[in-house]
């Protein structure tokens, strides 16, 4: 093994999608909005950053009903947001997150192998990944599709840890949410957290935490300089 496969003790790094790799937290919520306004239900921002970001769509309705007494039938919602998303999609791009690229390339270079984690669904993910020309840098990607337990379960860390053939100590998570720290520390890997909100920051379950992934860069930039 080559000394630039490793950073630190890492030969690899799992991305989070949504709001770690992709800005697209603001762009769901918006749907989510509009989708639940439809049914008398107003979901201010601060409810979705802390309550229902990173989460699939059924968690984040069964959170709803079992937090605010909300009901609906899902099939309708669900058509509902995805018909909102997808006028989304014609007038605004989901851009990465500051620093993602930067972040990317340097991993890049360096040889560490990269893959995405994700609660989104598989043709979902690879839709914003191929949008932004990120989709052959990730030596795979875990999605929503692909389990049976989604996050906060360990499932899908466990899936990719084993699809890499790495073992554990291997693998360095970057995540934004609770849901996402928790899978991650649950797998047993090494989580940072990357969040500008700080009240969630100060949340995430992560062994380390960043507002950004340019301050990512530059830590792991620091361990190869050390």
């Amino acid at each position: 093994m080559e000394e630039h496969d490793r950073i630190g003790h890492w030969k690899a790094v799992l991305f989070d999608l949504d709001g770690t790799l992709i800005d697209s937290e603001w762009f769901y919520y918006k749907a989510w909005r509009k989708a639940l306004e439809h049914y008398g239900f107003a979901l201010d921002g601060d409810m979705w950053q802390h309550e229902l970001a990173g989460k699939t769509d059924g968690q984040a309705l069964e959170h709803l009903h079992n937090n605010y007494g909300f009901t609906v039938d899902k099939t309708a919602f669900y058509d509902r947001t995805r018909a909102l998303i997808a006028d989304l999609h014609e007038v605004e791009t989901v851009s990465l997150m500051p620093g993602a690229t930067d972040l990317i390339n340097f991993l890049h270079k360096r040889k560490i192998v990269m893959a995405v984690v994700t609660s989104s669904k598989r043709e979902v993910a690879n839709y914003h990944l191929e949008r932004n020309n990120l989709r052959h840098f990730f030596s795979t990607v875990v999605s929503r599709t692909d389990v049976h337990q989604p996050k906060p379960n360990p499932e899908p860390y466990l899936r990719c840890v084993a699809q890499l053939g790495f073992e554990h100590d291997d693998c360095l998570v970057l995540e934004d949410s609770v849901t996402g720290a928790t899978a991650a520390k649950a797998a047993g890997l090494t989580c940072f957290g990357v969040q500008t909100h700080l009240p969630i920051r100060r949340a995430l379950p992560a062994d380390r935490s960043f507002d950004n992934l340019h301050e990512v860069r530059e830590f792991l930039e620091s361990l190869v300089a050390g």
